[in-house]
């Protein structure tokens, strides 16, 4: 037999109570407050310009003009300011200008000449000499021509002159026209948070009548870094150098490469102009390429000197000789034109090797070197830079429109 049993629940009693309360709050009583910051200023040096006209194009007043140029330093410095270079002044939150910023071009080297007004004083900086580099990016639509709009995205001229000798073998950047693009991925230095200068392009696409270029900046790494190469997408040397096929010394390392650095002693920012080479005093240096001897004699802080001028319109400087061969005018690649010596500024035995377009300073690697092969352990390590500048620049890929700074 089974039995069942069946109840009713007991009764739930509800553990909360619903209840709609309404309650008018007052407004919130808004300050307004007047902020304002400081920021950066800049304007570019024309031709015949003093650090007088420049500044007064800023606005600085001419008190202020006058006690920097009352200045020696800046007296000296002026003499040596270049066309196309910035100079960058700092405006506070009162509207008062409050520091100056420019690098003078000097023999050997570019030395950063920092000012800044202190209980209303202008002296020379003593804010640590910090140089900050940070990736640029770009991207530029071609409207006009293409160094017309890239100066306008704010893209320094310098820049272009490296796009024109990374593509001399494939076009020449002139026949750019309306529609094609530019990407560029870029070291820029900074100092005190304002840009101050840019290094090597890292990578590079251009649009061209519909067909893509690409180029990727690579350093085989032996400790020289900053003197790399450029190689397109699949790893092949991107520029021929016309002649330029090897090194203008036997050498034992680069003691100094080409760039900007904070002197380890001095404390101050400098741009090496050229890479200099340590190799023991009456080495043999040898023409880079063929060309004509334009230079043979004292030439200042580079001591003994011999300038060649070569069919590309690249010029190749040799400093610090300890003497000259009997070679002259015309000369091959490869010639002896004069030995490794201490000449000049100079802390020791060694070859300061400089490469020149339209006279400014550029990277002997990039455009005066012979470029290495890639080995299989090189591709490798390629490739994985390649990727990561390739990630950076599909950022602005698709995008309509000009690039000036994306962060």
């Amino acid at each position: 037999m089974t039995a069942y049993a069946v109840t009713e629940p007991l009764p739930h009693k509800p553990d909360f109570k619903i209840e709609r309360i309404s309650e008018e709050l007052p407004m919130p009583v808004i300050t307004a407050t007047e902020t304002q910051s400081g920021y950066w200023a800049q304007e570019v040096v024309q031709p015949n310009d003093s650090l007088a006209d420049v500044l007064s194009r800023l606005n600085v007043p001419q008190d202020d003009i006058r006690a920097i140029m009352a200045k020696n330093n800046a007296r000296r410095d002026m003499k040596n300011l270049s066309t196309n270079q910035s100079v960058n002044i700092r405006v506070n939150a009162a509207g008062e200008v409050t520091d100056v910023q420019f690098f003078s071009d000097e023999e050997l080297e570019r030395n950063l000449v920092a000012l800044e007004k202190t209980d209303g004083k202008w002296r020379v900086s003593h804010a640590e000499a910090d140089m900050k580099t940070m990736p640029t990016l770009r991207s530029v639509h071609i409207r006009s021509s293409a160094i017309g709009d890239m100066l306008r995205a704010e893209i320094p001229a310098d820049l272009y002159i490296q796009l024109k000798e990374i593509f001399a073998d494939r076009f020449d950047m002139q026949s750019l026209k309306e529609g094609d693009i530019i990407r560029l991925l870029y070291n820029s230095m900074y100092f005190r948070g304002q840009q101050m200068a840019v290094g090597d392009i890292l990578a590079a696409e251009i649009v061209k009548g519909g067909k893509t270029y690409q180029a990727y900046y690579y350093s085989q790494g032996k400790g020289d870094e900053e003197n790399g190469s450029y190689y397109d997408q699949n790893g092949k040397s991107l520029q021929q150098k016309a002649g330029f096929t090897s090194e203008p010394v036997a050498y034992t390392r680069i003691s100094s490469p080409y760039g900007y650095r904070v002197h380890p002693v001095l404390h101050t920012v400098r741009m090496h102009t050229g890479i200099d080479y340590a190799a023991p005093s009456g080495t043999p240096i040898k023409a880079a390429a063929d060309g004509v001897v334009t230079f043979r004699g004292w030439k200042g802080g580079y001591g003994n000197t011999v300038m060649v001028r070569h069919n590309n319109g690249v010029e190749t400087l040799y400093g610090h000789m300890s003497a000259f061969s009997t070679a002259n005018g015309s000369v091959r690649a490869g010639d002896i034109i004069g030995y490794v010596g201490s000449t000049g500024q100079s802390t020791g035995p060694h070859l300061h090797y400089e490469a020149r377009v339209n006279g400014q300073p550029v990277n002997p690697a990039t455009v005066a070197l012979p470029t290495p092969k890639l080995t299989p352990t090189n591709m490798t390590a390629f490739r994985k830079q390649q990727k990561a500048a390739g990630n950076m620049l599909a950022a602005v890929r698709d995008l309509p429109v000009s690039v000036a700074q994306l962060d």
